[in-house]
């Protein structure tokens, strides 16, 4: 009879073991895919920014706006990771011009006119939004 109870005990403590082993490997396959998912070098961060940080100033004519519209709506088309897809805003960050999942390109601004834009940094240094403000 002693036997047979150590045998349940040690058959447990061997489940218990097995399932904290498991639940230990999910939680690290989660942390795992997120970050990496998130971490980008210096480089990547750098190129993906490259695209937008040209266009930020205070005096950007309205062909430029325009071509940034263009340069948004590419990148968006091609990238698959949402956390790296760029929105456009108009005159606040609650006024959405261009989202994350638009597939054309939106009206075009005023040419005769000067912006202001500004990039919208996420995180991890990276651009995750652009804001113009018609000066």
């Amino acid at each position: 009879m002693e036997n047979a109870t150590k045998a349940l005990l040690i058959a447990a403590a061997v489940l218990v073991a097995i399932l904290i082993i498991s639940l230990g490997l999910v939680v690290y396959n989660m942390a795992a895919e997120t970050v990496g998912k998130v971490n980008m070098n210096e480089q990547e961060i750098q190129a993906h920014n490259d695209k937008f940080t040209r266009y930020v100033g205070d005096s950007q004519r309205g062909s430029q706006v325009n071509g940034l519209l263009n340069a948004v709506l590419t990148h968006n088309l091609a990238e698959t990771d949402d956390a790296r897809k760029v929105t456009v805003y108009y005159g606040n960050t609650t006024s959405v011009y261009l989202n994350k999942t638009a597939n054309s390109s939106p009206k075009k601004v005023d040419t005769g006119k000067t912006y202001t834009v500004t990039a919208i940094y996420g995180d991890s240094s990276l651009i995750t939004g652009m804001l113009i403000k018609q000066n």
